[in-house]
């Protein structure tokens, strides 16, 4: 298991110089950085960049990306005592922004979050290279290394070469066909059920438990 500390917490324990934890210079730590074909991914998440979706009857929903944060995290391996690694992590947040729902109380049904973690293949505990999004009450792994590498995709996921969307033509569609509410959850009629994504804008296509479908303008 690995600890991920907050930066505050491993200057601490990274300097304190006492014989249990000795100062060691960050520049001789292992940094793992996001790979150029992984940071790509990271390309719709640009603050105040609007995703904008129409549905049938005309109606538009506008999302905008209200926060990105490109960080290095500590990592403290399982018995060791002190920083041995920095891992690279990105993350973005989104909300809901047109004049029809703005500032509802409700609103977090409507938020949404990504985040991508890089790869730390540091000595017998290597950690793979991660990435989520959270849409609504969605919680979806996203497959980038997969995709990547042209490897089998976790079950649940599809992979689309070519998508049309409100004849809009979409490469390489990840499809979440089949999403379910949690445990013990009622399926209500503004859950997301269905789910498509691209690297190159993100979300494309939603569809709601009531049937409505969503297409990316």
């Amino acid at each position: 298991m690995i600890i991920l500390l907050s930066t505050t917490a491993s200057l601490v324990l990274s300097g304190c110089g006492n014989g249990f934890f000795p100062e060691m210079d960050d520049k001789e730590l292992p940094h793992y950085k996001l790979a150029a074909t992984e940071q790509a991914w990271v390309t719709p998440y640009q603050v105040g960049t609007e995703w904008r979706f129409r549905n049938a009857a005309g109606y538009v929903r506008r999302y905008q990306v209200k926060g990105f944060s490109d960080r290095v995290l500590p990592g403290i391996p399982t018995n060791s005592f002190s920083v041995q690694y920095y891992q690279q992590e990105a993350g973005a947040r989104l909300e809901r922004v047109d004049s029809a729902f703005y500032q509802r109380p409700d609103g977090y049904k409507h938020a949404a979050t990504f985040t991508i973690s890089a790869a730390a293949d540091f000595q017998n505990q290597p950690l793979p290279l991660t990435a989520r999004l959270e849409w609504g009450l969605a919680k979806l792994p996203l497959p980038i290394a997969e995709v990547n590498s042209r490897q089998t995709l976790p079950t649940g996921v599809l992979l689309l070469p070519e998508a049309v969307f409100a004849g809009r033509t979409h490469q390489n569609v990840l499809v979440y066909p089949n999403l379910q509410a949690q445990p013990g959850e009622k399926l209500e009629a503004w859950m997301v059920t269905s789910i498509y994504y691209t690297k190159e804008l993100g979300v494309v296509r939603f569809v709601e438990a009531n049937g409505t479908v969503w297409d990316r303008e």
